[in-house]
């Protein structure tokens, strides 16, 4: 025997946990199923604004790809080099060619119009003197004309 003596009286711990308990299991399932349905419906909004996003920037790339477009043309380039940099093309006259030229009918005539110096690269100035600036022929530097070079035409193209 016991020493304590159980008290007696009607059982009510049984009957009150087979109800309970389904009623708990049902509670549990009703917030589980509510927590998912609000968090499916944040997804849907969260999915709603992403596609207006997407459609604003799509529309965006759109019309900067067609801006590309318009301003690579050649007469775009030729009015924006001409506002906004102040380039026209040059007077005539005023760009001369470097480069080998045909000498035809002017013998001793270098391809730019000088005739060759006669000791070779060093004989036009003293050792110590500044060479002629880059891009000009030796007769131009000295005679103050303005030559400008251009780098190979496309017809000179070895194929």
């Amino acid at each position: 025997m016991s020493r304590f003596p159980r008290a007696r009286g009607p059982r009510v711990v049984g009957p009150v946990l087979r109800v309970a308990l389904p009623v708990l299991a049902c509670a549990g399932l009703a917030v589980l199923f509510i927590w998912t349905r609000t968090q499916a419906l944040d997804a849907a909004y969260d999915l709603a604004e992403q596609k207006k996003q997407h459609d604003r920037l799509s529309s965006m790339r759109s019309q900067l790809q067609l801006e590309v477009e318009t301003l690579r043309s050649p007469g775009a380039l030729d009015g924006w080099a001409r506002v906004n940099l102040g380039m026209a093309p040059p007077a005539p006259g005023a760009v001369l060619a470097a480069g080998p030229r045909s000498n035809a009918g002017r013998a001793g005539v270098d391809g730019v119009g000088h005739p060759p110096s006669p000791a070779g690269p060093l004989s036009g100035r003293a050792a110590g003197a500044p060479a002629a600036p880059v891009g000009a022929a030796r007769g131009a530097a000295d005679s103050g004309e303005r030559l400008a070079s251009r780098g190979p035409s496309r017809a000179a193209r070895v194929e």
